[in-house]
């Protein structure tokens, strides 16, 4: 893992989305978990190093987010969204996606049941553990229930899938006026060093990037819809934004697919059929 700081200790190049754990002077705080059982084992060990693990904050609702929680014996926070749509999730066919990602992980998912947040917030949330201050800010954007979540004493805010440093942007059921406002929010913030969802550690340089990314999306989309094209029509005639970014790690192949469904959400968005899921 990559170390931030002295308390700070991040992941971006492993399947899934980029998370992390903060050392405390009371235990270990961590931010999401991964996407393969094997790779949230790792995880567990290179925690235990560092002391008990107290908390597991979620900053969004997507798989890659919150699958890892189960391997890990603590209390999980979140927006109340993010619990409803764990809750809400067909678990079969999420554990039979998930046992596709390599040889170990069918036999670490026999039995699975999600480690789903107890500890939930809305607008936002202040958890003190230790000598650290962990503030959790709501920023609908990518989806419907993202979170910021700020550790103040160390200057590093994770922002979530609202930022894809540098690998393709998921808009798949994105509101994109939202996440361009969250994207002023976190340029608003106090903390410089910024933990993606996706990609690299990155700063405040980046936001005008994925802001720049977004807006050509809209109007893509938007110039689709005005010459008359139906979706479907759209979706297949679906060219530009392909080879813009690389995909992130463990997604080859999987470009066609995501722009189409970035798409799909999009001219619901735009022509009044979007609905937060």
């Amino acid at each position: 893992m990559q170390q931030l700081t002295r308390n700070v200790f991040v992941e971006t190049q492993i399947r899934g989305c980029s998370h992390g754990f903060v050392t405390t002077s009371d235990g270990v705080v961590t931010i999401d978990s991964p996407h393969k059982p094997s790779d949230a084992l790792r995880l567990k060990a290179e925690v235990a190093k560092h002391g008990p693990l107290r908390y597991i904050i979620n900053a969004e609702p997507h798989g890659d987010h919150w699958t890892g929680n189960a391997y890990f014996d603590a209390p999980v926070i979140a927006h109340e969204g993010v619990r409803r749509r764990i809750l809400d999730t067909n678990m079969e066919e999420h554990v039979a996606r998930v046992a596709t990602f390599g040889p170990e992980e069918p036999k670490l998912l026999e039995g699975y049941r999600p480690n789903a947040p107890v500890i939930t917030f809305r607008s936002g949330m202040t958890l003190h553990v230790g000598n650290h201050t962990f503030q959790m800010i709501h920023m609908p954007g990518h989806t419907a229930y993202q979170a910021a979540i700020c550790i103040k004493e160390e200057g590093v805010a994770f922002t979530s899938d609202n930022i894809f440093h540098k690998v393709q942007t998921w808009l798949q059921e994105a509101n994109p006026d939202l996440w361009l406002l969250a994207l002023e929010s976190l340029r608003r913030l106090d903390e410089e060093v910024f933990v993606p969802g996706h990609g690299a550690v990155c700063g405040k340089d980046y936001l005008s990037e994925q802001a720049a990314f977004i807006e050509e999306w809209k109007a893509y989309v938007k110039n689709a819809i005005d010459r008359g094209m139906t979706k479907d029509e759209a979706i297949e005639r679906l060219t530009a934004m392909t080879d813009r970014y690389p995909m992130d790690v463990g997604q080859d192949g999987m470009a066609p697919s995501v722009m189409k469904r970035n798409m799909a959400n999009l001219y619901d968005y735009f022509s009044g059929n979007h609905r937060s899921p």
